[in-house]
């Protein structure tokens, strides 16, 4: 966000280490402040939002830690944007959009490399068949170097809940996890896959209007494999034509970063009221503007 010339209000529990971040940043000619803020606490979350142009939050699991902060945006006509990457929380999110249009706020959830990556991919895929497609299915698997508490603490809530959920006709279907297991060769692997319940699939049905879509998470306990970050979409046509497409990048949170600090940039120029995904918003180049990232559609580099 600073790079991109945005004035930066750091918000966190701790103080020492967003002092530590400000004092970088500042190094480097950015504008910043710092606020301590427990998204527990109304009140602190009351003081400190109205300040912002827009608001983006990094805290999960977002299932549980959005919804006070989204309250505190549309209370104080602050837009929001988010990086979650759970079925619920970016369900719920989009559920929101009566309230963002009555608040005139924007709302913006998946803008990190999971969702908004298989997103691109699939908006893509549909625009080229120029039909709404019978089944969707998407993946990715993001390579990082670290995952932060927050991260693990959302993969290990939503795996402990042992649940697939998919759309079949339109229906959500949840099933036990590990149901529906595949392996998928994307990202230069093969790769054992499950049905999950992420952000990925509320985000692919939503590009695609399909009425069936499947996303899929890596096996925990498979070995990983293949290096960098790669998302995949697979659209299956009325007639049953098949066409594919992968995305290449680099380090996920790397790659996460970019995809939500453009979000925010783009949301504070000036954004439709509503609550979205990225895609929705932004369009199906969104991705790879903001991140650099290759696409190829049924095996040839897109443009």
């Amino acid at each position: 966000m600073a790079a991109r010339g945005l004035s930066v209000q750091l918000a966190g529990r701790r103080r020492g280490p967003l002092e530590d971040l400000a004092q970088a940043l500042a190094a480097d000619g950015a504008t910043t402040d710092v606020r301590t803020v427990d998204v527990s606490d109304a009140a602190s979350l009351a003081e400190a939002i109205p300040s912002a142009g827009v608001v983006l939050s990094t805290i999960g699991p977002f299932a549980r830690q959005a919804g006070p902060v989204i309250d505190a945006c549309l209370a104080a006509g602050v837009s929001y944007v988010d990086i979650a990457n759970e079925w619920a929380a970016v369900r719920g999110l989009l559920d929101r959009d009566d309230q963002a249009r009555a608040h005139a706020v924007t709302l913006v959830t998946g803008a990190g490399f999971g969702p908004a990556a298989t997103e691109t991919l699939v908006l893509r895929l549909v625009g080229q068949l120029g039909a709404v497609p019978d089944l969707v299915r998407v993946a990715a698997a993001a390579a990082v170097t670290r995952h932060s508490d927050g991260v693990l603490q959302t993969i290990q809530e939503a795996l402990s809940q042992g649940v697939a959920i998919t759309y079949r006709d339109d229906q959500v279907v949840r099933e036990p996890l590990g149901s529906g297991a595949a392996i998928l060769t994307f990202g230069g692997a093969q790769r054992q896959m499950l049905p999950g319940p992420v952000g990925d699939l509320e985000a692919a049905r939503l590009a695609s209007g399909a009425a069936n879509v499947v996303a899929y998470i890596a096996d925990p306990a498979a070995p990983s494999s293949g290096t960098g970050s790669c998302s995949w979409a697979e659209v299956v046509a009325p007639g049953g034509r098949i066409a594919v497409a992968e995305l290449v990048a680099g380090e996920g949170v790397r790659a996460t970063a970019a995809i939500a600090a453009e979000t925010a940039r783009r949301v504070l120029a000036g954004a439709k009221s509503g609550a979205w995904t990225p895609g929705q918003l932004f369009g199906a180049d969104f991705v790879t503007d903001a991140t650099g990232a290759q696409v190829t559609v049924n095996g040839r580099r897109a443009k």
